[in-house]
């Protein structure tokens, strides 16, 4: 068997491994919402053996110049300030971080066989994953959109009963982000954050406020499930999960930027 042969079915098992590693990691972060740090530990060195050992032979095969080795450490370069500043910033998690710098290692340009490499607008793979993550996340929000348009004509606008008083901007974002359920499935269903607060006022009045931030202290949360009707809550659905499918389009159809970008040009 040759250097290029070898080359091929490393090309192949690199893709494989990957997608078995974020399948098993959304898995875990959806079923306990956390990913043990052995998965990071065992993904990262297998991608690297992978990829090195490739790009060795595509290089002493004469198929792939030196430069590989320079854009595998660009795109990890890239993918790691990106994903650390997202991450720092509060806009993902510490695994989804973790899961897009491991893949950065293991594929950090599109594979050699993938079906959509000559027509994408943006060469690495992490990156490509990452933008078709963050669509396919949006495609949730325009779903809740539509589940709270109807709850709205259902309860004739009356849909932030008991919020009347808060803001017209917090409303517009929990419209966007949040539906309304039963709060007694607060005490099981650790999928469901609670985007409301309860106040105690000076007078021992209690008031109901909207909490655009879905972090909510434990007493709060539990002084919720007491209250008569529906509240706002936001389903915690693990971003990793958004990110296995944006790889999965990416390796068959590309990056959304591309998609966009042709479909503006038909315009």
């Amino acid at each position: 068997m040759s250097m290029l042969e070898i080359s091929n079915y490393l090309d192949v098992l690199r893709v494989v491994v990957s997608l078995s590693f974020l399948l098993a990691s959304s898995w875990y972060d959806y079923k306990f919402r956390e990913v043990s740090n052995r998965m990071w530990i065992l993904f990262a060195p297998i991608g690297f053996v992978l990829t090195f050992v490739q790009y060795t032979f595509e290089w002493a095969a004469g198929k792939a110049s030196s430069s590989i080795f320079i854009f595998w450490i660009v795109s990890v370069a890239i993918t790691a300030a990106i994903s650390l500043s997202l991450f720092y910033a509060g806009f993902f998690g510490g695994a989804d971080a973790k899961a897009l710098i491991c893949l950065s290692i293991a594929i950090p340009i599109y594979p050699e066989f993938s079906l959509s490499r000559f027509t994408v607008v943006i060469p690495l793979f992490p990156l490509a994953t990452l933008v078709n993550a963050v669509f396919a996340s949006s495609l949730l929000v325009l779903a809740i959109m539509c589940r709270n348009i109807v709850r709205y004509v259902q309860l004739k606008g009356e849909i932030f009963k008991g919020l009347e008083h808060e803001p017209f901007w917090k409303k517009a974002l929990v419209f966007v982000s949040g539906i309304k359920v039963n709060p007694e499935k607060l005490r099981d269903n650790f999928h469901y954050i609670p985007l409301e607060s309860l106040v105690i006022g000076e007078g021992g009045e209690v008031t109901r406020h909207l909490k655009v931030s879905p972090q909510l202290e434990e007493k709060n949360s539990m002084a919720l499930e007491s209250l008569d009707g529906e509240i706002w809550v936001t389903p915690g659905l693990p971003f990793l999960i958004f990110v296995t499918i944006g790889f999965i389009t990416a390796f068959f159809f590309g990056d959304f930027t591309t998609w966009l970008a042709n479909l503006m040009l038909n315009l």
